[in-house]
């Protein structure tokens, strides 16, 4: 009798034992990480994401999991940022732009037509101004830029009349993001700028709430904008890319092997997304056409002259360093 228990003691820890050897990562696994978003579920900048997550699983061998929040589950644009910062929240994804509410000289990334295309804003991201901004957002504000490589499209406006000059523009009502250089430029080519969040885009299109929108041409067909304004007109007037930020206390926590899952992971996202986002616009731009929707392009000197005195007027204001739009300007 005492012999047959001493045997299923035996058995009991050599299957414990079996067990822990089978999976070293399952403790690790339970290191689940929140990343916040503002897109819709459908949208490309959502899929892509989540295709982040799925690489950090991969890369990481299983011990961390991203849950991808998206369509401002977890609050606006500018209350995530506050949430990374403080540690409430681990991460949270969006166009860099918006970084300028951490790090000012960020706001000449959102300053529209201050870059020509996006060739001119590789070569700002390759200087040592921009290193040095992301070497203060994380010294002084404990935001670690994780990928900064997904190089989107640029922004046009959607309307539900068309442009074919400046002219076109006064007095409509148009839904603009919270970003002080988009409101003063658009306001300044004749637009009454009204600011709602992301998510109510749609319904503000549709209800008449604004007369139009500006939107990167990658979210235009996903997110519908196109069935409630059907005049897509090719402003070119920001070249922003999208990034994903993490909060440095919670990168620091990590170990060396996690974090270079994430730093590969985000970069590997941000290639395909780069390559896939072009070939994808091209799709839906014949798809969009099909189905009634005007795309039309449109000359832009008339838009970059009435645009530079509203740079030159925010840089003595103080909203990016001093000399900063001139330097971006002969890059």
């Amino acid at each position: 009798m005492i012999q047959g228990i001493n045997r299923l003691v035996v058995v009991a820890i050599l299957a414990m034992l079996l067990m822990l050897q089978a999976t070293p990562a399952t403790a690790a696994a339970a290191k689940e990480l929140r990343l916040g978003g503002v897109h819709s579920p459908t949208s490309f900048e959502t899929t892509e994401i989540q295709r982040f997550a799925a690489l950090v699983a991969e890369k990481s061998g299983g011990t961390m999991k991203v849950n991808v929040f998206p369509a401002g589950q977890l609050g606006d644009a500018v209350s995530m940022i506050e949430n990374v910062m403080m540690g409430a929240l681990d991460m949270f994804a969006n166009v860099a732009d918006w970084n300028q509410n951490v790090v000012k000289d960020y706001g000449i990334m959102a300053m529209p037509f201050a870059f020509r295309d996006q060739e001119h804003m590789k070569r700002f991201l390759a200087s040592d101004t921009y290193t040095a901004m992301k070497k203060e957002m994380i010294e002084k504000k404990k935001l670690r830029v994780l990928a900064d490589n997904w190089y989107r499209v640029p922004r046009v406006l959607v309307t539900k009349f068309p442009v074919k000059s400046i002219k076109d523009l006064e007095g409509k009502k148009f839904r603009l993001a919270n970003i002080k250089a988009y409101v003063e430029t658009w306001k300044a080519l004749g637009m009454k700028p009204t600011i709602l969040p992301w998510a109510e885009s749609y319904l503000s299109l549709k209800t008449g709430v604004v007369d139009g929108m500006d939107s990167p041409f990658s979210s235009v067909f996903p997110e519908k904008f196109y069935q409630a304004a059907p005049y897509i007109t090719m402003t070119n007037h920001s070249i922003a890319p999208f990034n994903i930020l993490i909060s440095e206390v919670v990168f620091q926590k990590l170990t060396q092997a996690q974090q270079k899952a994430l730093l590969d992971a985000g970069k590997e996202a941000g290639d395909f997304y780069t390559k896939a986002i072009k070939e994808q616009v091209e799709s839906h731009k014949i798809k969009m056409i099909a189905e009634g929707a005007k795309v039309n392009d449109i000359d832009i000197k008339p838009f970059v002259e009435k645009a530079r005195p509203v740079a030159t007027r925010l840089e003595k204001d103080g909203d990016w360093t001093p000399g900063l739009f001139d330097k971006v300007s002969k890059l």
